[in-house]
């Protein structure tokens, strides 16, 4: 199942992703993974909600190397995809963002972050976006957005 199948009424694209109707939301790994492992869980979960959404989705480059690390070899493609085709926007954090990241490494040291998790964070703090679409619900109930703000979850049920 690619993202742009999961979607019942258009295919995922960017001419179909329509900014302000569903909002701008962050992706995190486990719901990339969930789309298009069949056996996950949360794959029906996520298809449902992916087929009712229509804004935007925004991720950071760890987060399509974790997906890519746990997804075979011959759906790594579909990833890639996503950003060349416009269905995901991929936001770069920079020398500025990477400091920043740095810190958040430093301040959630006890929660043993990783990197992917971290640049959401950052993303978050960058874009304004505060809406994230996970399945790692208790590590992003502990993060918070410039120290104070929770992360409004999707919960895919």
């Amino acid at each position: 199942m690619t993202l742009a199948a999961s979607r019942s009424k258009a295919p995922l694209t960017a001419a179909s992703t329509k900014p302000g109707i569903g909002g701008a939301v962050l992706l995190d790994t486990g719901i990339l993974v969930a789309l298009h492992a069949r056996d996950d869980p949360k794959h029906a979960a996520v298809t449902r909600w992916l087929s009712d959404f229509r804004g935007e989705l925004h991720t950071v480059e760890p987060v399509l190397a974790e997906v890519a690390y746990f997804l075979p070899v011959r759906l790594r493609s579909v990833i890639a995809e996503l950003v060349s085709g416009g269905a995901v926007t991929l936001h770069h954090p920079g020398a500025a963002g990477q400091a920043r990241m740095a810190e958040l490494f430093r301040k959630y040291a006890d929660q043993d972050p990783d990197w992917a998790d971290v640049a959401l964070v950052w993303l978050a703090e960058s874009s304004g976006i505060h809406r994230i679409a996970t399945v790692d619900v208790a590590d992003f109930n502990v993060y918070r957005i410039h120290g104070r703000k929770r992360f409004e979850l999707e919960l895919l049920a």
